[in-house]
């Protein structure tokens, strides 16, 4: 049995307790696989740091001790020193780093991507310093030209396609303009349920962003998003969501817009978020229909509205009903569960919920 079947069975807390204690099927932590790409490279401590623009010291406490890179650019820099394709740079960014993946809709991103190509093909001219010296040597050449509407899967195919830096000037002259809208849909849907939020609190009174009680470092990362196209790492863009009253559901396609994976149920603490997400949509169907009713009062996006539509009928029709007691909040209820599992790996989640 896989393990999101596993946590699918679990009916209590000591259900997972016991599914954690199981060494196996858990998801490899950074040391491990950091320790894969060293060795297979077949170089030393010092080489390899050289290679990625990093110093001994890091590349083999990263190795001994365990520790992982802090910032979305330091991930990036161990791909080029590997000399991995972009596309597992993604996978690496969104799985140990919590990042969204390379986005071809980013010109940096764009830029990292021709050069990661270049370099897993053998050219080691094409380093990280390589990439940030051609994006600010075409950047200025960006198009101001209207999007294409080229969903990002084929702008990445027009992007991996691209050989020489003059066809990537091309690349950034003809899409430049849509580059920029570096995740529309993620802040769509962020906003689609801050609007949501806005109304029930106008009734109260309020209708501010402020007005709704997030926490200040929610407020920060939306307005990072909003006017630099900064996107949260996985943690917080969970954490967010769940002060937002997501569903399991609609937390994976929060994360989906983000570039990254749904939930992991071979991630431990995320497997903890799956079972308290799963046991709330159970004992609380009224969540779901809640969220559902109320974002076709505000959604123009008719994906969401053809879900929100279905959930909805799905719900009348079978009659759900709710225990009894009300929940305050999906990341009260979230954090209340995962308070009782102690897990050393929860401590940055708890501190945002």
């Amino acid at each position: 049995m896989d393990r999101a079947a596993e946590v699918s069975r679990c009916e209590a807390v000591a259900d997972v307790l016991a599914l954690l204690q199981d060494g196996d099927g858990w998801a490899e932590p950074w040391q491990a696989f950091f320790s894969g790409l060293l060795d297979a490279s077949g170089l030393g401590y010092a080489r390899f740091a050289a290679r990625c623009g990093l110093s001994k010291n890091t590349v083999k406490r990263w190795r001994l001790q365990g520790g992982a890179p802090k910032s979305r650019d330091t991930y990036i820099k161990v791909g080029f020193g590997a000399a991995m394709p972009p596309q597992a740079v993604s996978d690496m960014l969104s799985r140990y780093g919590g990042y969204c993946g390379l986005n071809p809709r980013d010109p940096f991103d764009a830029c990292c991507v021709f050069c990661l190509q270049r370099r897993a093909q053998g050219d080691v001219r094409y380093d990280y310093a390589a990439a940030e010296a051609l994006y600010r040597r075409l950047l200025a050449g960006q198009g101001t030209g209207g999007p294409s509407n080229l969903t990002t899967t084929r702008l990445m195919a027009r992007l991996s396609a691209v050989e020489t830096e003059q066809g990537l000037g091309v690349f950034l002259q003809a899409f430049g303009a849509e580059l920029t809208g570096r995740k529309q849909k993620l802040e769509r849907y962020l906003d689609e349920y801050l609007t949501v939020h806005r109304l029930e609190a106008a009734r109260d009174g309020g209708g501010s962003v402020h007005s709704l009680g997030l926490p200040p470092w929610a407020e920060k990362q939306l307005s990072l998003l909003r006017c630099h196209g900064i996107v949260p790492r996985r943690r917080s863009l969970t954490a967010l969501g769940l002060h937002l009253n997501m569903t399991l559901e609609e937390l994976d396609v929060l994360l989906h817009y983000a570039g990254m994976e749904p939930l992991r149920a071979r991630d431990r603490l995320e497997c903890v978020l799956i079972y308290a997400l799963q046991q709330l949509a159970l004992t609380h169907p009224e969540l779901a229909l809640g969220n559902a009713t109320a974002l076709l009062a505000v959604t123009r996006d008719a994906r969401t509205r053809q879900r929100c539509t279905e959930l909805a009928r799905e719900y009348w029709q079978a009659g759900y009903r709710s225990e009894d007691g009300d929940v305050e909040s999906v990341a009260g209820y979230v954090r209340h569960v995962i308070e009782q599992m102690e897990l050393d790996e929860a401590d940055e989640l708890l501190g945002l919920l």
